[in-house]
């Protein structure tokens, strides 16, 4: 067996690393996500506005923890979070090889229809501005932010493949993508010999477990590795939004985004504030937040989890959250107030497999 070396920023606060899809990339289970980078008066502005001497400090605090893995977009603050991140490397005197920079391609960056999209156009020249934003000369993780049905799958993989080839990228992922659109993109890379679909990134919380049903089965099933966007599901689950003195004149007032099924959500709130109640990290009380976040991190199927923040005390909370061990009984007690309800196929697979299943005790 071949010895597998970690990357330089060793965690002593619970931190893990784990192998991104079916490579021998490591990541750390937490990854920081900077699309609070950048806005301006715009919809990122209402996201975040976080600007250099910000984004240092938050840079700081995430490399000190443990966390090698960044998370970027083009599209963020119409580059502008590219741009922090590689002059916050830059100022932080970080070394290259000891950071996993991840960044996506699809969204509008200037007018015109060949501006936007997963066109091997558009990619291709997308990947040299964010090369040049990020002030690198590779992206260790290009993803496809969305589906863009104006173009073939067969069209994008080769893009990406070119990337791969001439050193610019060296491994690439998708997001946003539905089951069907995720298998016929592997089957299609596999078909034609190019470089393999490593990552998903998607969307999942407690309040939000969609993905169980088609998707969670097959990136299992292909080796493809999980990384969890807007695990709080933009704030909600901090809990301050179901708390007895909870405004609406907040940020979920003016974007209210990802959509929360309230009803269900608060008895997920609930649960958490129960299982929080007892515990501590270090003498300070954990919040919900921590819980929420623990929850994913004792997933099996997810390989990072992207924590974002507006400001320093926010991240170390949130970091905190990998400490947590919850027991089997606090999941199931998770599990059962936000499971989602029985739709079919799924219920007529689950009968149907007893057939199949007699294993030896």
């Amino acid at each position: 067996m071949t010895n597998q070396t970690l990357p330089r920023f060793s965690a002593d606060n619970g931190l893990r690393f784990r192998t991104l899809g079916d490579s021998g990339l490591f990541v750390s289970e937490l990854c920081l996500g900077t699309m609070t980078f950048g806005g301006d008066k715009d919809i990122w502005g209402l996201i975040g506005q976080v600007q250099q001497d910000q984004a240092d400090e938050l840079m700081t605090i995430a490399l000190k923890a443990g966390i090698n893995f960044i998370d970027t977009a083009n599209i963020y603050g119409h580059g502008g979070s590219e741009r922090i991140v590689g002059q916050s490397l830059h100022n932080l005197g970080v070394r290259r090889e000891d950071v996993v920079l991840a960044t996506k391609v699809l969204g509008p960056m200037r007018d015109g229809p060949n501006a936007r999209g997963a066109s091997r156009g558009h990619i291709l020249s997308e990947c040299k501005a964010s090369l040049e934003r990020l002030q690198t000369d590779y992206i260790d993780l290009y993803q496809i932010h969305g589906f863009d049905p104006a173009t073939p799958i067969e069209e994008t993989l080769e893009a990406l493949n070119t990337l791969v080839q001439h050193g610019h990228v060296r491994y690439v992922g998708l997001s946003n993508w539905a089951a069907w659109q995720v298998m016929k993109a592997i089957g299609i890379a596999r078909a034609r010999n190019l470089c393999p679909i490593l990552s998903l990134q998607a969307y999942y919380t407690l309040v939000g477990r969609d993905l169980e049903r088609e998707i969670i089965p097959l990136l299992q099933s292909e080796k493809v590795g999980l990384m969890v966007w807007s695990p709080l599901a933009g704030g909600y689950l901090s809990g301050k939004y179901e708390a007895p003195d909870a405004s609406e004149e907040n940020r979920r007032a003016k974007f209210d985004f990802p959509p929360v099924d309230r009803s269900r959500g608060a008895a997920a709130i609930a649960r958490l504030r129960d299982i929080a109640a007892g515990k501590q990290i270090d003498g300070e009380p954990v919040s919900v937040a921590q819980i929420a976040l623990a929850w994913l991190l004792h997933q099996k199927a997810v390989t990072s989890v992207i924590i974002g923040a507006r400001r320093a005390d926010q991240l170390r909370d949130n970091i905190r959250a990998a400490q947590l061990h919850l027991s089997a009984d606090e999941l199931a007690a998770l599990d059962e107030c936000s499971r989602l309800p029985e739709e079919y196929p799924g219920w007529m697979m689950q009968m149907m497999a007893q057939y199949r299943d007699h294993r030896a005790d």
